[in-house]
C-alpha cells in the first residue's frame, strides 16, 4: 500500500448490482468531503461512468490503455461542476460499439501490458499527483479486465446482492480469483429489501452471506425504487443526503477513508 493514498476496486460476480452508482458516489461524498478522489471507468464492457458525470470526453481510458496517449489526457476535472471542496477527477471507457468491439478481441498480451499501464497510472494518482484515492470501476465476473483491476489494486471491494445466485457465483470468484492472488476483499450488500422483508430477516441475510463468504462487511445499502428510477440521472448523494441511501455510502465512504489514513 502506498504510505498515504490507496488504489481500491469495486468488482462483482453478476451486473447489476448496482456497483457502478456506488462507487460514483463514494467518490463525490469523499471529494465532497475535502479529498483528492481520482476513479476510472474500467468497465469496457458495460462503460456507465460518462453517463452518471454528463461527460462526452475526446480521449477515453482505453485510448491510455491502447498506447495512443499519455495517462493525463484521459483525466477530466469534475470538483467545479459539482462544486466540491475536494478534488474530483474521472476518466472514462469509450462506450461506442466500436471501442466495445475491440475490448473483446484483446488478447493475453495486450492484457499484460494493460496491467502494466494500470499500475503505472496507479503510481501517477496516487504517489506523482497525490490523490487520497484512486478506484477502478470494473466488469462484473472473471474478464482480464477485472482481474487486472483486482491484481493493480490495493484493496478489493466486493458488492452484490442477497440473493442466492449472487452467494454462489461470489462465493465462486472468492475462491477461483481471489485467494489465488491473494487478495482478500471487502463486502457491500447492496439492494437489500428492509421495507419488504423487515429488518429482522434482512439482518438474517446479511449475517448469512458475511458468514458464509467469510469476509468482512464494509457496509450495506437499502433497495429503493426511485434510486432505480433516478439511476444514472445525478450523484443522489449530493442532493439527497438525508436518504437512507446516501447515508448508507456515507458510512462506508467513511471506512474507506480511514484505509487512506487521511485525517478527517
Amino acid at each position: 500500500m502506498d504510505e498515504l493514498g490507496l488504489g481500491i476496486c469495486l468488482h462483482s460476480y453478476k451486473g447489476g448490482t448496482g456497483k457502478t452508482t456506488i462507487a460514483a458516489n463514494i467518490a463525490a461524498y469523499l471529494a465532497g468531503r475535502g479529498l483528492k478522489i481520482c476513479i476510472l471507468d474500467y468497465d469496457f464492457r458495460a462503460p456507465s461512468l460518462h453517463i452518471i458525470f454528463k461527460e462526452n470526453p475526446k480521449r477515453w481510458v482505453n485510448d491510455y490503455l491502447n498506447g495512443r496517449c499519455e495517462f493525463e489526457d484521459v483525466l477530466h476535472k469534475l470538483s467545479g461542476k459539482y462544486r466540491l471542496g475536494g478534488e474530483l477527477t474521472a476518466g472514462f471507457a469509450d462506450p461506442s460499439s466500436e471501442a466495445l468491439r475491440d475490448m473483446l478481441a484483446k488478447d493475453r498480451k495486450w492484457e499484460m501490458n494493460a496491467l502494466k499501464r494500470t499500475i503505472k497510472a496507479k503510481r501517477t494518482v496516487l504517489d506523482d499527483l497525490g490523490y487520497d484515492l484512486f478506484i477502478l470501476d470494473t466488469s462484473p465476473g472473471i474478464q482480464y479486465s477485472s482481474v487486472n483491476a483486482v491484481v493493480a489494486s490495493d484493496q478489493v471491494l466486493l458488492v452484490m446482492k442477497g440473493d442466492e445466485f449472487d452467494l454462489e457465483g461470489t462465493r465462486e470468484l472468492v475462491k477461483g480469483v481471489y485467494e489465488p492472488l491473494g487478495r482478500r476483499a471487502k463486502l457491500i450488500i447492496n439492494k437489500i429489501p428492509v421495507k419488504e422483508v423487515g429488518a429482522k430477516l434482512a439482518d438474517e441475510t446479511v449475517a448469512h452471506i458475511v458468514e458464509s463468504l467469510n469476509l468482512e462487511l464494509l457496509g450495506r445499502l437499502p433497495c429503493d425504487c426511485i434510486l432505480m428510477f433516478e439511476g444514472g440521472k445525478h450523484l443522489f448523494v449530493l442532493e439527497n443526503e438525508e436518504h437512507p441511501f446516501s447515508k448508507s455510502i456515507e458510512e462506508i465512504a467513511e471506512k474507506i477513508r480511514a484505509l487512506t489514513r487521511t485525517p478527517s
